[in-house]
């Protein structure tokens, strides 16, 4: 049979100390170590997220960029090509005129040489 006596009450006193001291020395560390473990962790996923998130616009920032600078090369091409052709079309039709007018003057200068030679 349990007694209840002076032994059973300074077991309880002693149970209650140790707890105290468990208490203060181990369970109190350990739980503040968890605390600032997981509020590192939080902080650094917070972080991750952050810098991921600011990853992902730069990306979309630099495609949109790329995509810009591809199109106004584009049309600059164009642009060139189409001045080109034009510049291209009008040197052609100079040298047409030039050749022309050496062609024009190359039979007025052969019809002067034969009449010379005809007349002389």
């Amino acid at each position: 049979m349990i007694s209840i006596n002076a032994t059973l009450m300074a077991q309880v006193i002693h149970f209650l100390i140790l707890m105290f001291i468990l208490n203060r020395l181990m369970f109190q560390p350990i739980m503040k170590l968890i605390k600032e473990r997981k509020e590192y962790t939080e902080k650094t996923s917070n972080r991750t997220k952050s810098i991921e998130f600011d990853t992902e616009r730069l990306k979309q920032e630099f495609i949109s960029k790329e995509n810009d600078a591809r199109k106004n090369a584009s049309e600059e091409r164009a642009e060139y090509r189409g001045t080109g052709m034009i510049e291209a079309t009008d040197l052609v039709d100079e040298s047409r005129k030039e050749v022309a007018a050496i062609k024009v003057k190359a039979d007025k200068d052969t019809e002067r040489v034969i009449g010379r030679r005809i007349s002389a």
